[in-house]
């Protein structure tokens, strides 16, 4: 009897697990939204980030990442935020302290899921990502190739 008993628990607790299951989106699943966001673009790289909140009195936590970018060519910037969380990521591109492209325009307050680069000169740029007013945040930004032109 005692054996019934302890297969029911073992039972109902493997039951429960699977019906208790997280849903979160992982960042896989996040690039591979942005994938189709890209739209008629090759995917090059991603870049994912996880960042925690600022605290109060400090400055938002922000990834950072270098990419070598060729002369004479188109890139696209996706961006996917993750559901499970608040933060909207900002992208920014800069060469050196120029900043060339962003996905969040200051003047109107809006983020946009993607934006074109047209690379003018063969280099290094940096890529820096935090999340709109240092909410806790997690997505991912996709690199692709558009076009040479």
């Amino acid at each position: 009897m005692k054996y019934r008993y302890i297969l029911f628990i073992l039972f109902v607790n493997i039951l429960l697990g699977y019906n208790l299951k997280s849903y979160s989106q992982s960042g896989q699943e996040l690039v591979d939204i942005c994938n189709i966001i890209a739209d008629e673009a090759t995917y090059l790289k991603d870049f994912q980030v996880k960042l925690d909140a600022a605290k109060p009195g400090e400055e938002k936590p922000t990834s950072r990442f270098s990419v070598l970018l060729s002369k004479n060519t188109i890139y696209r910037f996706s961006i996917c935020n993750s559901k499970d969380y608040p933060g909207k990521a900002i992208v920014q591109l800069y060469d050196n302290n120029r900043l060339l492209g962003s996905n969040y325009v200051v003047a109107s307050g809006k983020n946009y899921p993607t934006f074109d680069f047209q690379c003018q000169t063969t280099g290094v740029y940096h890529i820096f990502i935090d999340f709109k007013e240092g909410e806790q945040g997690l997505a991912v930004a996709l690199l692709s190739f558009v076009k040479k032109f």
